[in-house]
């Protein structure tokens, strides 16, 4: 269960924590891999509404033996707020994963943490020192040096690609929040239904019919998909923050490795560089996050 502000888990949460993470970066480098493969067949949008609806019927066996009462959300709002979020970020996400190379995708996709504290400075009025805006600003230049605006020329799908990581952030505030209250399942159900059906009205505009050969790997995206965000929900809620956010860096080698054979990509020095820029900023926030929690919980314990 996830641990109170201020106490940390235990060491063997902790390590379940870590192994959750690390079978979630796995698992997500599996969807770049699908939705690349699936691109000559279908339009992103229908991949979208196409992969949610094959993770619902995934969790159609679960529902019915858990009833209404198991499926029954806390927070209906919370629900509806991530699937209108995630969904919008999935479609620009899986656009760009169509023209973008996977390993620069996967590596632009890193800044999301500095989004998700950018919001949080705009939206919340979250007080951020000089400490974390320095790791934001250095952040941002390592996708900078990613991009390499001036260059090469910059791409719509690039710009799509961190367009979706700014949705991507608001859902991970969403998600957060939703571990505290709600069992891993059923943010799954809920998230994978009101996705479909949030991106299904702009699908229907370009629906195709689907060629037989996409299904299986659209059954590959569904439970790759599904599997990493059932392990990402179960790290946080398992294991500190901080720990989870240092691992995500791993999802780039799994990526090129897999890229390289079937697609003949293999990152460029200089994303290799802006990626671990990227990756050393986010970890450092992660941490100094942390470290203010503890702070704050220790100087309320000191005052009782």
């Amino acid at each position: 269960m996830s641990s109170e502000p201020g106490v940390k888990p235990p060491l063997n949460a902790n390590m379940r924590g870590i192994l959750w993470a690390l079978l979630a970066m796995c698992a997500f480098a599996t969807v770049p891999v699908g939705v690349r493969i699936l691109t000559p067949y279908l339009p992103s949008t229908e991949i979208v509404v196409l992969r949610n609806l094959i993770a619902v019927a995934f969790l159609v066996p679960w529902a019915l033996k858990v009833g209404c009462v198991g499926v029954k959300p806390k927070r209906v709002g919370l629900h509806v707020m991530r699937g209108g979020l995630n969904g919008m970020g999935m479609i620009l996400w899986f656009w760009g994963l169509g023209l973008v190379p996977l390993a620069n995708a996967v590596a632009l996709q890193f800044t999301l943490p500095l989004f998700a504290l950018l919001l949080a400075v705009l939206f919340l009025g979250e007080r951020v020192g000089i400490r974390r805006t320095t790791a934001m600003a250095v952040g941002f230049m390592g996708a900078l040096v990613i991009i390499r605006p001036g260059f090469i020329d910059v791409s719509l799908a690039t710009s799509a690609i961190l367009l979706s990581a700014v949705f991507y952030a608001a859902t991970l505030v969403v998600m957060k929040t939703q571990s505290l209250n709600e069992k891993p399942m059923v943010i799954m159900f809920w998230s994978n239904l009101f996705i479909a059906l949030f991106t299904l009205p702009p699908a229907l505009f370009n629906w195709v019919s689907v060629p037989m050969e996409a299904w299986p790997w659209l059954v590959f995206l569904a439970l790759g998909g599904w599997l990493a965000h059932y392990a990402l929900t179960k790290s946080l809620v398992t294991a500190e923050t901080k720990v989870v956010a240092s691992l995500d860096f791993l999802r780039l080698p799994v990526v090129a490795f897999v890229a390289y054979p079937l697609f003949g990509e293999f990152p460029d020095a200089l994303t290799w560089v802006g990626a671990a820029i990227i990756a050393a900023a986010t970890t450092y926030i992660a941490r100094r996050d942390a470290a203010l929690i503890d702070e704050g919980a220790n100087t309320k314990n000191k005052e009782k």
